[in-house]
């Protein structure tokens, strides 16, 4: 598979997130996204929709992963991602009416793969990653997923810090996918 075909995935994936999130947000009624987790979608009458917004951001992670893995990269980076993917494609699956812990805890999961990767990628010496500009996206996505979740609950509102957290690794994953097509891989 070339890479512009896995960073395709990667941008249909985010868009089908993107999506799918927007779409129950209008539509999930007396549902509020200040307080509220977007997991907490997938419990109102079209929260089956979710499973198809869990299984497009695990492609794009996925995709991601395949595209570090054919370009050389350090297998450790497409093993996070594998996992991280692989996280999310579960907590689709296993929604917060299953069973909230392991839904809640494979999202957490995911957040930590990913955020490892963000931080590790332009550390990797690798030419296409290696200039300021990935250095400030990929940190500056890292931290911010980071500090809003940290903050949430207390300085910020949990919903809130949770769709900044989801828009941080989805602007990474733009980002990364952008960078792979592009062609700067040699």
């Amino acid at each position: 598979m070339h890479t512009r075909s896995l960073s395709l995935i990667a941008g249909i994936g985010v868009a089908v997130f993107l999506a799918i999130v927007i779409a129950l947000h209008l539509i999930q009624p007396g549902y509020d996204p200040r307080t509220q987790f977007m997991s907490e979608l997938a419990l109102g009458r079209f929260g089956g929709l979710l499973v198809g917004a869990f299984g497009g951001l695990a492609a794009a992670v996925a995709a991601i992963a395949v595209g570090f893995r054919i370009h050389g990269f350090p297998l450790l980076l497409s093993l996070l991602l594998g996992g991280g993917a692989f996280c999310f494609l579960l907590a689709g699956l296993i929604t917060l009416a299953l069973s909230a812990q392991v839904h809640i805890a494979l999202v957490a999961i995911a957040f930590v793969l990913c955020g490892l990767v963000m931080y590790l990628l332009p550390r990797c010496n690798l030419s296409i990653f290696s200039d300021w500009r990935a250095y400030a996206l990929s940190w500056g996505s890292g931290l911010l997923m980071c500090g809003a979740t940290g903050l949430g609950g207390s300085v910020i509102a949990e919903g809130i810090a949770q769709r900044v957290s989801a828009i941080a690794l989805l602007f990474w994953l733009s980002f990364v996918a952008w960078r792979l097509a592009a062609g700067s891989v040699k």
